[in-house]
């Protein structure tokens, strides 16, 4: 600790060279045959006055004829009980807005885009795992808005698919799909609308 300047900074490198793979750098924490295992932790440093810390995760570049490498976030799997949970969050904020999730895929110059996949846990005894998607709850106002679009299409191709569908069963119904506005208690009911956009040919 430092009392009167900058606490001192701490480096952990792998060795370069200039043949064969880059050297791998590990950080794991011990393994107990009785009970729970160690934790990890990365925590970035409090700012008391000021903001805290960053902290980074990330894949180097790639090289001219390389990708860049994977980044993987999981939990490991269990064979008597519940795999780990993986959250992802911002903090809450007493003064402010809270801090905004971005996942999105990076853009290209040649062969389709990237895709951005959400699915929920399959299960082999009861119900699958459930998929929820729901803006932000406006205590005073409005609540926030949730947009599923597809973008415009180039100069020569149509605009992406939308689908909403429910999967087939093979042994009892197939789910509902439902589409509506909520109830209202002190003024009128949102409409819902479903039209075809104009088009200047055919």
């Amino acid at each position: 600790a430092a009392t009167g300047g900058r606490g001192g900074g701490v480096t952990i490198s792998a060795g370069s060279g200039t043949s064969g793979a880059g050297a791998g750098a590990s950080l794991r924490s011990g393994r107990s045959a009785v009970l729970t295992g160690g934790g990890v932790c990365a925590e970035s440093g409090e700012g008391t006055q000021t903001s805290s810390g960053m902290v980074a995760i990330r894949a180097a570049n790639g090289g001219a004829a390389g990708a860049s490498g994977r980044l993987v976030f999981s939990s490991g799997s269990s064979s008597t009980g519940n795999s780990g949970a993986v959250s992802i969050g911002s903090g809450a904020a007493t003064g402010g807005r809270g801090g905004g999730v971005s996942v999105a895929v990076g853009s290209g110059t040649s062969g389709s885009g990237g895709a951005l996949t959400a699915a929920a846990g399959r299960s082999a005894a009861t119900t699958g795992g459930r998929v929820g998607v729901r803006g932000g709850e406006g205590t005073q106002t409005s609540s926030g808005t949730v947009a599923v679009a597809s973008s415009n299409g180039g100069a020569s191709g149509a605009s992406g698919l939308l689908a909403f569908s429910s999967g087939s069963a093979k042994t009892g119904n197939s789910g509902a799909v439902l589409v509506g506005s909520g109830a209202a208690s002190a003024g009128r009911g949102g409409a819902a609308s479903v039209c075809v956009g104009s088009g200047t040919s055919g």
